[in-house]
C-alpha cells in the first residue's frame, strides 16, 4: 500500500471524516463562512521543531483561530496534504492523530481534499464555519477600547530559542495554540463587540490592518512593548465600546479568558513597524 493511500485510510479510521468518496460533497452551509490557510515546512515550521502530531494539530488550529475571530463555529474541513517523500508510516499516523485531535475538540468533520507527495511536508486546510452574526474587521468606532485575550510574546521567545537550536515545551503556544476557551467566550461576547481579528502576525501588524480598513487609528498605550511584535499568538484583538467593558470582563471571567486593555480607537491612521513573521 502506498503512502498516500495509507494516509487516506488512516484518516478515514480516525472518526473525523464524513462523506469521502466522491469528487464533491453536498453540505448544508447556510450562513457559512469559508477560510483557507496553508502550513508549510520551511515557511511556518521545521520538522525538527515540532512533532508530526503537533504539526497536524497546529495546521488545523491556524484555521480554527480564523473562525473563532469571526465568532463562527467550525463545522467542516477540506484537507490538502503534501507528504514528504520518505515520510514513515509511523510519522504519517502521528500527523493524522494531530489533525484528528483538533477536529475532535472542535467537532469538525473532514469532508474532502487531496493528497500528493513532494519534497516537503505541507498542509492546506479549507474550513467551513457557521455564524449567526459574523464578527468583521470593518466596524471599529472612535473611542472604542482595544483589548486582546491572553498574554503576548511567548511565541516570539520560543521561535528565537528554536532558531538558536534550543527546544520548547510541548505546552508552548508556538507548538500548541490554546483555543478551547476562546470560542465559547467570543460567541457569548459577540453582541458587545464591534470588530475583531486573531493575532497571527503580531499586535502591531493587526492594529495596522484595522487602521487601514477602517481609516481610523489604533492608539496603543505602550506601542514599544516588544511582545506586540510576536506573531502566531492566536489570541483575539477586539474593538469594544466603553459602555460594554464590564460586560466583556464578566463574560471573559465566565469562560476563563484573560483580557488586556491595550489602547483606544481614535481619528487618524496607525503606522506601526511590525516584525515580518514569515520569511
Amino acid at each position: 500500500m502506498d503512502l498516500e493511500t495509507s494516509f487516506l485510510n488512516t484518516l478515514a479510521q480516525s472518526g473525523v471524516v464524513w462523506g469521502l468518496g466522491d469528487d464533491a460533497v453536498l453540505l448544508d452551509t447556510s450562513k457559512a463562512l469559508y477560510m483557507l490557510d496553508m502550513f508549510s515546512e520551511g515557511v511556518h515550521f521545521k520538522r525538527g521543531w515540532l512533532s508530526y502530531t503537533q504539526i497536524g494539530y497546529k495546521a488545523m488550529c491556524v484555521n480554527i483561530s480564523d473562525a473563532i475571530a469571526m465568532a463562527a463555529c467550525p463545522k467542516y474541513a477540506l484537507l490538502g496534504v503534501q507528504l514528504a517523500r520518505g515520510c514513515k508510516l509511523a510519522e504519517m499516523r502521528q500527523l493524522v492523530a494531530g489533525i484528528a485531535r483538533a477536529c475532535q475538540e472542535f467537532k469538525i468533520k473532514i469532508v474532502g481534499g487531496d493528497t500528493t507527495l513532494g519534497a516537503h511536508l505541507s498542509l492546506s486546510v479549507t474550513l467551513i464555519a457557521k455564524s449567526a452574526k459574523p464578527l468583521e474587521r470593518i466596524k471599529i468606532r472612535p473611542r472604542d477600547l482595544l483589548v486582546h485575550t491572553g498574554t503576548l510574546g511567548q511565541s516570539d521567545k520560543d521561535l528565537r530559542a528554536l532558531l538558536r537550536g534550543g527546544r520548547v515545551s510541548p505546552k508552548s503556544k508556538f507548538a500548541r495554540p490554546n483555543l478551547q476557551n476562546l470560542l465559547p467566550f467570543i460567541l457569548s461576547a459577540r453582541p458587545f463587540v464591534h470588530a475583531g481579528l486573531d493575532i497571527s502576525d503580531g499586535l502591531l501588524a493587526e492594529c495596522n490592518r484595522l487602521s487601514k480598513l477602517n481609516k481610523l487609528a489604533c492608539k496603543l498605550y505602550k506601542p514599544h512593548n516588544k511582545a506586540y511584535l510576536s506573531g502566531e499568538e492566536y489570541e483575539l484583538l477586539l474593538s469594544v465600546p466603553p459602555r460594554h467593558k464590564l460586560t466583556l470582563m464578566r463574560r471573559a471571567k465566565q469562560h476563563r479568558v484573560r483580557l488586556n486593555f491595550v489602547g483606544v480607537v481614535a481619528y487618524g491612521l496607525s503606522h506601526y513597524r511590525p516584525k515580518i513573521w514569515h520569511a
